[in-house]
């Protein structure tokens, strides 16, 4: 998965005229079959549609945790973390934690992605997780969730933007100064920072199911930039809360939760011809070149700056991967201030 923060920056001359910035992104494949999936649900006004979407596809997600056989906790919560809720960012059902173990457990998952329309209008899906993985929740009514060793895997699933704000819009705000205040939210890098932080080095991922940057013909909806900032920082899926359908997307939500990622986001866009490649099986490992093939190698999706692996070169469990390449220029981030963007 995507590195947290920029690894390594070289910078070298090419000819007398001009410099051009080399890199080297590093990833690693999740290194055990354990992993802890938090589902964060906007349950405000406009997300019944959504949510019955997620609800129709949840056995294309739970079908890759099975196949893989994955050692699993399966959490929901909410993206309304108002006062007034007294359930913020608890797990809700019952038992808390789904995992193979719990009879019924697919069924169980559907029923709790949808959670009805009465939530805040202010969608704080960030706080939230972190909310519920942090003290006190994380150590009283959700003990048990989060794991030593696990993979933590958030999906935020929200028609709106994040408006996490730790408080500092007040208690008389409404959904709308969510955007006219948006340089009072808390940065998305500081929450992201917080999720890391909570693993002590275990593997962070973060997918969203979210507003697309154009939103013309879907209704109710915003872009959902800050979600976007995370997903770009943390690695994961970025997709189109506007689809009609939602199977092709929880199918690849159940491959990220399987930490077996087949497509790495590298930091900066690439000149596809300066790419090298390298896989190391373990830190004692000699590094192995990976050749540039449609087949069984890598190849690179320019639009997204990404790379990805096929067939035999897809990487293992546990694996190290190191990406050289010479920046061709940024990959375009979300607006600011306040990693927030506007409706």
């Amino acid at each position: 998965m995507r590195a947290f923060l920029p690894l390594l920056l070289l910078v070298g001359c090419s000819d007398n005229e001009f410099t051009r910035a080399s890199r080297t992104d590093e990833f690693q494949q999740a290194p055990s079959n354990l992993v802890d999936i938090l589902w964060v649900i906007d349950n405000s006004v406009s997300m019944i549609n959504e949510q019955a979407q997620v609800a129709l596809g949840a056995e294309d997600f739970t079908a890759n945790l099975d196949s893989t056989s994955m050692d699993f906790h399966l959490g929901v919560i909410t993206t309304d973390v108002d006062r007034t809720n007294g359930t913020a960012g608890v797990l809700l059902g019952e038992p808390k934690v789904l995992s193979a173990a719990t009879p019924g457990y697919a069924d169980a998952f559907r029923a709790r992605v949808q959670q009805g329309n009465t939530g805040s209008d202010q969608e704080k899906g960030l706080q939230a997780a972190v909310s519920a993985l942090s003290s006190p929740l994380a150590y009283t009514i959700n003990d048990g969730f989060l794991r030593d060793g696990a993979m933590l895997s958030i999906v935020v699933v929200s028609d709106e933007n994040d408006c996490s704000d730790n408080g500092s819009l007040g208690q008389a705000s409404t959904g709308e100064d969510c955007y006219t205040r948006a340089t009072e939210l808390t940065p998305v890098t500081d929450l992201v920072r917080q999720l890391v932080d909570l693993k002590n080095g275990d593997p962070v991922v973060i997918s969203g199911i979210v507003g697309p940057d154009i939103v013309d013909n879907c209704e109710a909806t915003v872009p959902g930039r800050r979600y976007f900032t995370a997903i770009e920082l943390l690695g994961g899926v970025k997709a189109d809360i506007c689809q009609t359908d939602y199977s092709s997307i929880m199918s690849a939500l159940g491959e990220v939760a399987s930490g077996i990622l087949t497509v790495f986001q590298l930091s900066k866009s690439a000149i596809e011809e300066s790419i090298e490649v390298t896989m190391r099986l373990d830190e004692e490992a000699e590094p192995t070149i990976v050749t540039k093939d449609a087949v069984n190698g890598w190849t690179y999706i320019a639009e997204y700056a990404q790379i990805e692996f096929h067939g035999t070169a897809i990487p293992p469990r546990g694996a190290l991967l190191e990406v050289y390449y010479e920046v061709g220029g940024q990959v375009e981030e979300a607006e600011t201030p306040a990693d927030s963007g506007t409706p």
